[in-house]
């Protein structure tokens, strides 16, 4: 039996953007769950959330779109995603209380309306206008 590996490079951005961001979502309850033993679900809401944007930074930037670190792109990241964490409550919450979706099935279309503004955020943000890190 063979085995056939893909290296991770060979994938495209799209791609390597979807396995980043669901490690990110798997970080993100993970320090979500734990810090709930020692705060409210509110801070670790919070804490969570910081921590997603820090990783998801790196890893966009080091694994997804190859792009420098650095903390003047940092801080446009994480206002885009603060942004865009706003704009998607805004996008759940009408499809819940204008277009009468459920609740459970509402989170996966705000998923999909969102998935191409974050992709294209975080390639501008991380890599700038002209497709590199200053």
């Amino acid at each position: 039996m063979t085995h056939v590996t893909v290296p991770a490079r060979k994938l495209t951005p799209v791609v390597r953007f979807l396995i980043a961001g669901m490690l990110n979502t798997l970080l993100s309850i993970a320090v979500y769950q734990a810090a709930l033993w020692v705060t409210g679900h509110m801070v670790a809401y919070v804490i969570a959330y910081a921590v997603g944007i820090l990783f998801a930074y790196v890893a966009y930037a080091r694994h997804v779109f190859d792009a420098a670190l650095s903390k003047q792109r940092f801080g446009a990241f994480a206002i885009f995603y603060l942004a865009s964490g706003g704009i998607g409550t805004l996008v759940n919450t009408a499809l819940i209380e204008q277009f009468a979706l459920h609740a459970r099935v509402a989170i996966f279309v705000t998923v999909l309306i969102m998935l191409p503004v974050n992709y294209a955020g975080s390639r501008w943000c991380v890599r700038g206008t002209r497709g590199h890190a200053p």
